[in-house]
Parts: structure tokens; C-alpha cells; sequence
């Protein structure tokens, strides 16, 4: 199948998170349905991207440490080039570690090589450089317009390809800083991308010149997250195997169930509910939780919750919940999970760190919270379960929020922007 082709499946490709095949029993810590799956911004606001402008195809050339949805940028990475490429763009993504998302990229066209590690250690800095032979040289022989970096952290290796292939670095800044001396790492980047005003002004912060950020912010194609209301959410939780019973409300956060990540106080904020098993339940779907999780879980009367692993699919997680929420203890650098539930039509409760506010904002805001403040969580997650009952329009009106909030298609323009404004003369 040639490339022309394979852009013509773009609308039945759909990018996934990681998943492990259904499993059914319980675990140590009580009742599971399986092991299925997954404050302001700082500083001022920086300019957003001006359009897209018209020019020939693009060749992009980006790296993925895994070909695996194990976390956001491997998602939005994906998304991206999907999008880059139902433009007409052709991307070269060179990998370290394979995985399902494979099959993804290939069907938008894209053209994959690896494997290849990206990473490097002061330690052991002569091997490192060394082992860099095999990728740059793809790198070299890619003919490539530019560099799109989706990981800063492997700054040193776009730095030698940068200078071996005669590429312009755009780094792409998904999240913290990773070096100390910031400005002298990222010298010689062209520009970079950051996912909201809250990171730009970290890593302004940290040292980069405030006119070589540009704010692109994250966002979902609603296709990829359809709306789903009542009926769907019976059918999810059937198919999830939550064992609930009919009208019974939901609560769900997902991702990596860590103290880090706010869940042990989103637990714990569940258990000042008291709520009637029957009635309600709260799910949780990551990793092996931290043991301060676990140990707030057991904690919990039996029946409260739920369990499950990473999705591959996370639209029917969403659809199964009444509410989705982000605890987040630390600074979130977007929020993709609170765009995601929202265009699905479920609101969105998350603590007020990082990029948080950037995305509930307007009749939105009330859903957000202190950190780590468990009697607020509580009272907010309580009062949103019944959200159908009081304000039926709310689940289109969060979906319609993030459409005109963060709509696909701007994102799109405004990345693909950037990429073009420094593309190396031919």
C-alpha cells in the first residue's frame, strides 16, 4: 500500500494507550474488576502561533523512546504526526523501544527506523556518543526538513544530529526542565513548543529567552472522543466488567496511581463521602498503585471501588464514568485527561496546579480545587455524580467548551506553523 493509500485510512486509524489483555478476579487489596489497563500559571502569558502558512510538504524528522502509549507525549506524539500527515506532511519517527503503536504510524504513512537509544549520562558520555553512530546517520540520510524533538531530555543527542545532519531543532516541551544548566544545554534549539502558558514560564524560568517559546496547546480530535451519555455508559461498565448496578454513579481517574499524582488524597476524599456501595463507586485505572495508595484503598468499606489496569482504549473508561478526576499533587504541564473526559461529555474535577487552569476555565472553574485538599475534593467530586439530575446540558456544554477552547485543528495550524517558520534552506 502506498502512502496516498495509507492516508486514505486515517479516519479508522485511532490512537490507543497501552493495555494488557482483560483479566477478571481480585487482587490484595479487596473487590477489583481486573487488571485491565491505564493554583495559576505562572508568569505572563506568551503570544500564540499565528496560522498555518501555505508552502510545499513538509519532511519532518522526530523521535519516540517507545512505540507504546505509555504516557501523554507518546499519545500526543502520535496524534500529531497523524495529523501532520492528513496534511500532507511526511514525518521519519526513529524509536528505541517498539510497540503497538506500530501499526498506527504505519498507516498514516510515516516511515519508522530503529531501534536506537536517544539517552546520555555524564558517566558514561564517550559510549553514549558512540552509540549515536547508527541514528544520526538515519538522521543524516533522512533529508529531513527539521528536527521535531518530543522528549527535551534528549537534548544531547539532537545536538550532535542537529550538527552532523544540518538540521534546525524544534523541541517540543511536554514537560520540566531536566537539565540545571537549561540555557546552555538548549543552545542552539531554534524554538520550542510548549503544551501551556504554565510551562513556557518554567522553562522561561529556567533560563530560555521568552521570545523562543511559543505557546501550542494540547489538544484531542472529537473524533477520537465521542460523546457518550447514559446508554453508552451502561455498556462500557458492562464491558469493563465494573459489576454495577444499573444508574449506579462513577467517579474515575486514570494514569499512574501515585501520591505524586494526587490519588491517595483522591481516595481518601472518596471515603469522607460515605456513599452506599450499591450507589456509587470509585474506579481507578493505572499501574500497581503507590503503597500510601494502596494502603488508603484498603482502608475503603468493601465494594467502594474499583480497580483496573491500563486501557488500550481508554473512550470506554470515559464513557463508563459519571465524573473523571485529576488530584494532581504536583504541577500538571497540560491536562490532557481533563480535555479528553470533557469531549467525551462528562465534567472534570482537578486541583488548581500548572496548566489546570489554563483548561477549566469560565462556568468550568468551580471544578477546581486546592491541592491535596480532601474535605474540597470531596465536596466537589460528591456534588458533581449528579450532575444528569441537576444540569443535563452540562456534558454537551463540557464538550463544547474544549472544541472552542482547544480545538484539533488550530493545534495542527499553529505547530505546523512553528515547523515551517524554521525549516532549513534547501
Amino acid at each position: 500500500m502506498g502512502r496516498a493509500a495509507r492516508r486514505a485510512e486515517l479516519a479508522r486509524a485511532r490512537p490507543s494507550r497501552s493495555g494488557r489483555p482483560p483479566q477478571t478476579g481480585r487482587g490484595r487489596h479487596g473487590d477489583r474488576a481486573g487488571d485491565r489497563g491505564r493554583c495559576r500559571s505562572p508568569g505572563p502569558r506568551l503570544p500564540r502561533a499565528p496560522a498555518v502558512s501555505e508552502g510545499r510538504p513538509l519532511r519532518v524528522l522526530t523521535t519516540v523512546e517507545t512505540l507504546a502509549p505509555v504516557g501523554g507525549v507518546e499519545v500526543c506524539t502520535l496524534q500529531d504526526v497523524t495529523g501532520l500527515a492528513a496534511r500532507g506532511h511526511d514525518t521519519t519517527v526513529l524509536w528505541h523501544v517498539d510497540g503497538e503503536h506500530r501499526a498506527a504510524y504505519e498507516a498514516v504513512g510515516a516511515t519508522l527506523r530503529g531501534p536506537f537509544r536517544f539517552d546520555a549520562a555524564p558517566r558514561s558520555a564517550l559510549r553514549d556518543l558512540a552509540a549515536f553512530g547508527p541514528s544520526v546517520g538515519e538522521a543524516r540520510r533522512a533529508r529531513a526538513d527539521v528536527l521535531w524533538l518530543n522528549r527535551p531530555e534528549q537534548i544531547v543527542w539532537a545536538q550532535v544530529a542537529r550538527r552532523a545532519a544540518g538540521l534546525p531543532v524544534v523541541a517540543h516541551l511536554h514537560h520540566l526542565p531536566n537539565y540545571e544548566r537549561t540555557r546552555l544545554v538548549m543552545s542552539g534549539v531554534a524554538h520550542f513548543v510548549a503544551v501551556s502558558h504554565h510551562m513556557a514560564a518554567v522553562w522561561v524560568a529556567a533560563g530560555l529567552e521568552p521570545e523562543r517559546v511559543t505557546v501550542v496547546h494540547n489538544a484531542v480530535d472529537p473524533g477520537d472522543y465521542p460523546l457518550g451519555g447514559p446508554a453508552e455508559a451502561e455498556t462500557a461498565r458492562r464491558a469493563l466488567g465494573l459489576d454495577l448496578a444499573p444508574g449506579a454513579r462513577v467517579a474515575l481517574a486514570y494514569g499512574r496511581l501515585t501520591v505524586g499524582k494526587g490519588v491517595d488524597a483522591l481516595v481518601r476524599a472518596w471515603g469522607r463521602l460515605a456513599l452506599d456501595p450499591r450507589r456509587a463507586v470509585l474506579v481507578l485505572a493505572g499501574p500497581e498503585p503507590d503503597a500510601a495508595v494502596a494502603e488508603a484503598l484498603d482502608a475503603l468499606p468493601p465494594g467502594s471501588w474499583r480497580r483496573l489496569g491500563l486501557q488500550g482504549d481508554v473512550v470506554p473508561l470515559l464513557h463508563a464514568a459519571d465524573v473523571v478526576v485529576m488530584p494532581s499533587a504536583e504541577p500538571e504541564a497540560f491536562g490532557r485527561v481533563l480535555v479528553e473526559a470533557m469531549s467525551t461529555g462528562r465534567p472534570a474535577v482537578a486541583t488548581a496546579v500548572g496548566a489546570a487552569p489554563e483548561v477549566l476555565t469560565g462556568e468550568f472553574a468551580r471544578f477546581l480545587v486546592p491541592p491535596r485538599d480532601e474535605a474540597a475534593l470531596a465536596a466537589t467530586v460528591g456534588a458533581a455524580l449528579g450532575w444528569r439530575e441537576v444540569d443535563r446540558g452540562l456534558g454537551e456544554r463540557a464538550r463544547e467548551h474544549v472544541a472552542t477552547a482547544f480545538p484539533h485543528g488550530r493545534h495542527l495550524d499553529e505547530l505546523e506553523a512553528v515547523l515551517r517558520r524554521h525549516i532549513r534552506a534547501r
